[in-house]
């Protein structure tokens, strides 16, 4: 009988469920021909990891298990006309709000139902690609898009509310309105929807490998709690030895040892010396196997038991990941090697020579990985998306530690509505660290203490870059800034 292949479930809003980044990857492989061995390979994930991954598809009715020879299911029925596609997850309820409900009582010429649907949209918009926000499939054509646009244009153009008070809502809706513009406009440009759709490729691959070492070491310590439950400790199986006596016991009498001596010496003297014959004494009984000379040794015993039975649990784990990680390298898969050799080398804590190897193999990947996190970064930043720019570059940063990334990640929180100016200027001074002469983290980290209105640290900073290159065109704008303020 053939192996049974998963097939997305015609008509399910996957948007109304809580997906990891791992699912919603390996959803974007699945195609109704590709089983589940054939995923692992496709997607360089484990194949446990896959399995489980695909049991919750199935459980949720995402996805159903079918026979890759069965015709394939009927298309969906179109929704009701009534239903906009982009907003028919937020109109039907079928998601959470991310926003404080008070905001809904914010003053404004709008209806409490336009309200909801600004600040669901607003809120959202970080979870949502261009398809999402239009309400489109990666196939729709230029019509479709264009379709989905119109929809969305007629409902939050601020235009449309001429002469009416909008109150906090206008500037949401203004940056709403410009996010469905550009979504539509980077669709139904064939070049530019190519390149949207690889920086797309690339952030569904790192979110995937993210959340499978999230779950993997999550296993790994659950596995670790699972078998030291599983053995009894040591000391509650067997009591403890004796404490040694505080002092020596009183004699109660001879011993029989001397009892016997004295019988011997007797007989000696009534026999004039003649030593009588000795009884037959009984063979002395072995010691038993399974006996211990005192309980010390059988705490010891079963301690040993105890660790060799952890040993074996913890050994046939990382033997698990080790071959995970020997599937990945087979597909070049880095990224998914260093994770399942990472977690093998956790359960095997002694072996050298794995441990080696996953470090080996954690720089490889870090390399690759940083390289698919700069190219996020500087699409990020072509775009105009200065907070997704900021989370990249900071990723790209910590792999690399090097002045380039981290003033990018600084210039780019800084540009950031909602960036942390403690971490931008973290990052600024760590550039300048590992770079002392380089002037645009100096310019960098006085823009930050600008922002933060710290204008004597703005000041020394300035002072500093200043020392570096008196000409700087940027820095001699910042100096006057400080001079007025």
């Amino acid at each position: 009988m053939a192996e049974k292949v998963p097939r997305l479930t015609p008509g399910v809003d996957i948007r109304k469920f809580k997906l990891d980044p791992m699912d919603g990857f390996l959803m974007t492989r699945i195609d109704g021909k590709l089983g589940p061995k054939d995923l692992a390979r496709e997607t360089g994930l484990p194949d446990f990891s896959v399995a489980r991954a695909l049991e919750k598809l199935e459980k949720l009715g995402v996805i159903q298990l079918v026979d890759p020879n069965a015709p394939p299911p009927p298309p969906p029925q179109p929704p009701p006309a009534e239903r906009k596609s982009a907003v028919a997850q937020f109109d039907g309820g079928l998601l959470a709000p991310k926003y404080d409900p008070k905001e809904l009582e914010a003053p404004a010429d709008l209806t409490p139902e336009q309200k909801k649907r600004v600040l669901d949209f607003y809120f959202r918009l970080d979870d949502l690609d261009h398809y999402t926000l239009l309400g489109i499939t990666k196939e729709a054509d230029k019509k479709g898009v264009k379709r989905a646009y119109f929809e969305l244009a007629a409902l939050f153009h601020p235009d449309r509310y001429f002469k009416k008070d909008l109150g906090t809502f206008k500037p949401k809706m203004e940056v709403l309105f410009n996010r469905i513009t550009e979504a539509h406009d980077t669709l139904v440009d064939a070049e530019q929807r190519a390149e949207y759709d690889a920086y797309l490729a690339e952030v569904a691959t790192t979110r995937g490998m993210e959340a499978m070492l999230e779950r993997a070491m999550a296993d790994s310590a659950r596995t670790a709690s699972d078998a030291e439950r599983a053995a009894p400790p040591a000391a509650a199986a067997v009591p403890a030895p004796p404490p040694p006596p505080s002092a020596p016991a009183v004699p109660t009498g001879p011993s029989p040892e001397e009892i016997r001596r004295r019988k011997e010496a007797l007989a000696r003297r009534l026999t004039g010396g003649v030593r009588p014959p000795q009884p037959s004494r009984p063979t002395p009984e072995e010691p038993s196997p399974l006996r211990y000379s005192n309980p010390q040794d059988a705490v010891d015993a079963l301690k040993r038991r105890y660790e060799d039975r952890l040993e074996s649990a913890t050994q046939a784990h990382a033997q698990r990941y080790v071959q995970a990680a020997e599937d990945a390298l087979a597909k070049n898969d880095l990224v998914a090697a260093s994770t399942s050799l990472s977690i093998a080398a956790k359960f095997a804590p002694d072996d050298v020579a794995l441990a080696m190897r996953a470090q080996e193999t954690k720089n490889l990947a870090d390399k690759s990985l940083s390289e698919s996190y700069l190219k996020q970064a500087q699409y990020e930043e072509r775009q105009g998306h200065w907070s997704e720019a900021g989370r990249s570059w900071q990723k790209v940063a910590r792999i690399r530690n090097d002045a380039a990334s981290h003033e990018r990640a600084a210039h780019a929180i800084l540009r950031s509505p909602d960036g942390d100016l403690h971490e931008a200027a973290e990052h600024a001074k760590q550039a300048i660290t590992l770079q002392p002469n380089k002037i645009a983290s100096h310019v960098t980290l006085v823009e930050v203490y600008l922002k933060a209105g710290l204008q004597a640290s703005a000041r020394r900073a300035a002072e500093a870059a200043n020392a570096l290159d008196p000409k700087h065109p940027g820095l001699q704008a910042l100096l006057k800034r400080i001079g007025k303020g």
